[in-house]
Formats: C-alpha cells, sequence, structure tokens
C-alpha cells in the first residue's frame, strides 16, 4: 500500500466539497468518480493523512469501491467538529455559521441535515436552506422558516462574496445556494457584461417565498 494510503483507508476518508475549477483540466481523467453538486461546485474524496489531505483518484476508488468510500465519506465527515454560532441582523433575521481549523469545515454543506440536527437538535425545515460556502473552513446558512428569510438571502450573498475575496488560497464559492431535500440549487446570476452578481431564485423557491408568514 502506498505511503500516501492510511492503513485503515475507510477510518481516513472523507467526502469533499470542492471549486468545479480545482482540479486542473490534465488531472480530469484520473479524477472521474468526482460528480457535480450544483452550479461551480462537485463532489470528491479525500484521504485526511496526519500532514496532508490527499485527493482519491479513480485507482483508489476501483480498489475500494465507491459507494463504500462514499458511505464511510460521509459518516466520517458528520463526525467532523466545528465551531458554531448565530448574528442577529438589525431586522432580527440570524445568520448561523460554521468554522473550525478542519479543512473540512465547508464539505460539512454535504451533510448538513446532520450539521442541522446537532446545531438545532431537529432536520432542515420542509421549505429548505440558504446556505453560502465561501470557504474551505467556513459556511453560513439561514433555514427558511418565515420572511426573514429574504432578508437572509441578501445578507448571505454579501458576506459569500466578501469572505470568497478575502481568502483566494482557501475559497470554494462565492455563490448563494438552495439546499432542498438534499439538493444544491444555485441562487446567483452572473452578469457577463457588466460583471455583476444577482439573486434569481427559480419559481419553487419563489412559491415559497411568497408563502411564508409576515
Amino acid at each position: 500500500m502506498s505511503s500516501l494510503t492510511p492503513d485503515n483507508p475507510l477510518a481516513h476518508v472523507r467526502l469533499r466539497l470542492i471549486s468545479d475549477d480545482y482540479l486542473p483540466p490534465e488531472a480530469l481523467d484520473v479524477y472521474q468518480y468526482v460528480r457535480p453538486v450544483a452550479e461551480g461546485l462537485v463532489e470528491a474524496l479525500a484521504f485526511d493523512l496526519p500532514d496532508a489531505i490527499r485527493l482519491l483518484t479513480d485507482s483508489d476508488v476501483a480498489e475500494f469501491g465507491l459507494d463504500t468510500l462514499r458511505a464511510a465519506g460521509r459518516a466520517n465527515l458528520a463526525r467532523e467538529p466545528f465551531e458554531y454560532d448565530t448574528a442577529m441582523l438589525d431586522d432580527g433575521t440570524v445568520i448561523h455559521t460554521v468554522g473550525g481549523e478542519s479543512l473540512f469545515v465547508a464539505s460539512q454543506v454535504l451533510v448538513l441535515d446532520e450539521v442541522m440536527r446537532t446545531t438545532h437538535g431537529a432536520p432542515p425545515p420542509p421549505e429548505g436552506v440558504l446556505v453560502t460556502v465561501p470557504g474551505r473552513q467556513n459556511f453560513a446558512f439561514h433555514p427558511i422558516t418565515d420572511h426573514h428569510a429574504v432578508s437572509a438571502a441578501n445578507a448571505l450573498a454579501e458576506f459569500g462574496l466578501g469572505s470568497y475575496e478575502e481568502s483566494p488560497d482557501y475559497s470554494v464559492s462565492p455563490w448563494l445556494y438552495w439546499w432542498h431535500d438534499g439538493t444544491l440549487t444555485s441562487l446567483t446570476a452572473v452578469d457577463e457584461e457588466s460583471r455583476t452578481l444577482a439573486i434569481e431564485p427559480p419559481e419553487e423557491l419563489l412559491e415559497i417565498l411568497q408563502g411564508l408568514d409576515a
């Protein structure tokens, strides 16, 4: 076994959320198992080693089995420690923040249902969660439960873009996403001519927002 492969691979594997341009084009042939999560984001697998984090290649996946690795990676990721805090805006909107020393904190968006069970004692609401994941060691979210979701969307979009630009070496995505039933959907539209970003929710989310209590 390679020195870059731990003796107990399943104990060290983690799901890892990365930007869709993280892998150089010339390396894509050996990472064909990597799958898209949402616009701008993909899910990979990584070994969390004492001195490094190594992305798994197709050869690793063939050796241990994709389903087995993903199941172990999800379970291990859900146990990754993190720090949790909240911030209240002037209008009463609460923004929830997750951070920590681990380089897998951002990846915990992939197990957001488990994160919310830890932080809120309950799974995400049926309407879903607004979330931004600007860097490897932090993300912010807001469960959609009332009219504060509109204010939260604007605040999260601003936070995501600002944090992304502040730490380019550890960046993931500047965009705003909607987590709904385990699926992430981008809410950010890019105007290529003006190079500006805008929030454009899909029709399903618009109907949810319009139906929220004031």
